[in-house]
C-alpha cells in the first residue's frame, strides 16, 4: 500500500482532523450566527428607533401650543403613548438657562411620584444625556445608552428628539427596558448571551467525550505496542492485560496474552522435539555407522559386491546423519521465529570480525574478498542469528565464484535500516528463480560447485527467515556486471 495511503489511514492524522474540525466548525458556526444575529438586533434597536420617533412626532404639536393652560393634556398623552412598555420622558429648559441641571421633567412614563422622577433626572445627568443637550439643543438623534436604575432595573435610551420653541427647548426621550431588548444591544457580546454559553457548553463536553474516546483508544495501542515491544526483547512479566485501559479491549489484552503463551509454549516444545528427535535418529546411525567396521573387515577383499553395498551403506548413514543435522537446525529456525528475544546486536564489529575469518577461506579458492563496513551500526536481533546470515550468504558466494574471481560484502546505513549486500561474479539465477532460491530444498549448485559437501538448500532460506523473524526482509538480484547480489536489510536498534 502506498504510503500516502497508510497516512491517511493513521490513527494520529485521523485524531487530529477530528481535534481541527472540533476547533474550526464552531468558530465558522459562530461567525455566521453572530452576523445572523447582529443584523436582527440592528433591525430591532431600528424598530425601538422609529417607535420613539413615532412618540416625538406625536408629542412635538402638544409641545408647540403648550401654556399653563392646557399642561395637563402632557401627562395623559405621555402616559398613552408609553403602553406596551416604552419609557417615554418630556423635558424642558427655558429659553435663558443653561446648563445640564436646568431641565425639568414635565412628564414621565411609567415613573409616578416625585421619587422616582427624581430617580429618572439623576440617572439621565450620570449618564451624560443632559450635559450633551445642554450643548446642543438642535436636530434630533437615535441614541442607544444604557441607563442603570437603582431599583427598576436597567433601560436603554433608544431614541432623544430635541425640539427648540419660543419658550425653551423640550427634549422627547423614550427608551426600552433591557429585558425586551437582545443582549447586544444593550451592550454585550454576542458569546455573552445565555444561548450561546449553553451551546457551547455542550459542543465542549461533546468535544471532549469524543477526543477523550479516540485518546484513549489511540494511548492504548500505544500500550501494546510497548508490550509487545517487551515480548519481541523477551522480557519477562509483561501482560497486555495490566497495560490495557480501556475496559472494552480487556477481552481483546487477554487474547493477546494467552496467544503469546501459546506461541511461548509452541517454541519450547519445537525446540525439545527437534533435540529429541535428533537424539533418537542419530543413536541408531550411530550403531549402524560403528557396525560397520566389523563387517568391513569380515567380508573377504573379492567379493566386490559386498565390498560395494557397504559403501553404499555407509554413505547413506552419513546422508541421514547430515539430514538429521539439517532437519534439527530447521526446526531450531522455525522455533526462533515463534519467540526470538531481540537485543542490541553490533553489526559492525561483528561482520567485520566475520569477514576477516573468511579473507583466509577464499584465498584458499583464489578468490578475493572485498569487505566495506560502515563503523558503529547496530541492529535489533540475535548475534548468532546475523552471523548465520552473513555465514551462508559469504558460503553462497564462495562457492559460486570461480577462482580468480572477486566477492563483495558491504554494510551501510539505507533509509534507516541496517543494509547487507553480498556480491559474487558467478553464473547468476534466472530472473524467474530469484524468489524461489529462498525456498527450502531449492539448490542450483552444480557438479564441483561448494566442494565435497553436500547441500540441502537450506541456507538462503535461512538468510531470510532470520532476517524477517530480526524484523527486516532478503532478497536477490542479478548483478549488471553479472553475479548475484543477495541484499538483507534489518531494522537497527533503538
Amino acid at each position: 500500500m502506498p504510503r500516502p495511503a497508510l497516512r491517511l489511514r493513521s490513527f494520529a492524522v485521523k485524531l487530529a482532523s477530528v481535534a481541527l474540525i472540533f476547533a474550526v466548525v464552531p468558530v465558522l458556526l459562530y461567525l455566521q450566527l453572530e452576523t445572523v444575529e447582529n443584523q436582527r438586533n440592528a433591525l430591532m434597536l431600528r424598530l425601538a428607533q422609529e417607535q420613539g420617533k413615532l412618540v416625538g412626532e406625536a408629542l412635538f404639536p402638544l409641545l408647540e401650543q403648550f401654556s399653563p393652560r392646557n399642561a395637563d393634556r402632557i401627562d395623559p398623552a405621555v402616559k398613552r403613548l408609553a403602553e406596551g412598555g416604552m419609557s417615554v420622558k418630556v423635558l424642558f429648559r427655558p429659553a435663558p438657562a443653561t446648563g445640564a441641571r436646568t431641565f425639568l421633567l414635565v412628564a414621565s412614563a411609567p415613573e409616578t411620584g416625585p421619587q422616582q422622577a427624581r430617580a429618572a433626572m439623576d440617572r439621565l445627568v450620570d449618564s451624560g444625556v443632559l450635559a450633551h443637550l445642554a450643548a446642543s439643543c438642535e436636530g434630533r438623534a437615535p441614541l442607544a445608552v444604557r441607563l442603570a436604575g437603582a431599583q427598576e432595573g436597567a433601560e436603554l435610551l433608544t431614541y432623544l428628539a430635541p425640539h427648540a420653541t419660543r419658550l425653551g427647548c423640550w427634549v422627547v426621550l423614550t427608551a426600552q427596558p433591557t429585558g425586551t431588548l437582545p443582549e447586544q444591544v444593550i451592550g454585550r457580546p454576542y458569546w455573552q448571551s445565555p444561548d450561546v454559553q449553553v451551546a457551547a457548553s455542550i459542543y465542549l463536553l461533546m468535544a471532549v467525550l469524543v477526543l477523550s474516546i479516540l485518546t484513549d483508544a489511540w494511548g492504548n495501542l500505544r500500550r501494546f505496542q510497548a508490550v509487545a515491544r517487551s515480548v519481541i526483547r523477551g522480557e519477562s512479566k509483561v501482560s497486555f492485560a495490566t497495560g490495557n485501559r480501556v475496559p472494552e479491549l480487556a477481552e481483546t489484552a487477554a487474547e493477546l496474552d494467552s496467544m503469546v503463551a501459546t506461541l511461548k509454549r509452541s517454541e519450547r516444545l519445537l525446540r525439545q522435539a527437534a533435540e529429541e528427535n535428533a537424539h533418537a535418529l542419530k543413536a541408531p546411525l550411530a550403531v549402524i555407522s560403528q557396525s560397520l567396521e566389523p563387517l568391513g573387515r569380515a567380508v573377504p577383499a573379492g567379493n566386490a559386491r559386498a565390498l560395494r553395498a557397504l559403501e553404499l551403506i555407509g554413505r547413506s548413514v552419513e546422508r541421514l546423519d547430515g539430514l538429521v543435522s539439517t532437519i534439527r537446525r530447521t526446526d531450531e529456525t522455525i522455533a526462533a521465529l515463534i519467540d526470538l528475544p531481540r537485543r542490541r546486536v553490533e553489526a559492525s564489529t561483528l561482520l567485520n570480525r566475520l569477514g576477516r575469518g573468511y579473507i583466509r577461506m577464499a584465498a584458499e579458492r583464489s578468490i578475493g574478498l572485498d569487505i566495506a563496513v560502515a563503523a558503529g551500526l547496530q541492529v535489533s536481533g540475535r548475534d548468532e542469528m546475523l552471523e548465520v546470515i552473513a555465514e551462508n550468504l559469504l558460503d553462497n558466494a564462495l562457492d559460486f565464484s570461480p577462482p580468480g574471481g572477486q566477492v563483495a560484502m558491504r554494510l551501510r546505513e539505507e533509509e534507516g535500516m541496517a543494509l547487507l549486500r553480498v556480491q559474487d561474479n558467478g553464473p547468476g539465477v534466472a530472473e524467474d528463480e530469484l524468489e524461489r532460491i529462498f525456498e527450502r530444498h531449492v539448490s542450483r549448485r552444480s557438479a564441483g560447485q561448494g566442494g565435497d559437501v553436500e547441500h540441502y538448500g537450506l541456507g538462503l532460506w535461512i538468510v531470510r527467515r532470520n532476517a524477517e523473524a530480526m524484523g527486516g526482509r532478503a532478497w536477490a538480484v542479478n548483478a549488471p556486471e553479472g553475479g548475484l547480489e543477495v541484499s538483507v536489510a534489518l531494522p537497527l536498534s533503538d
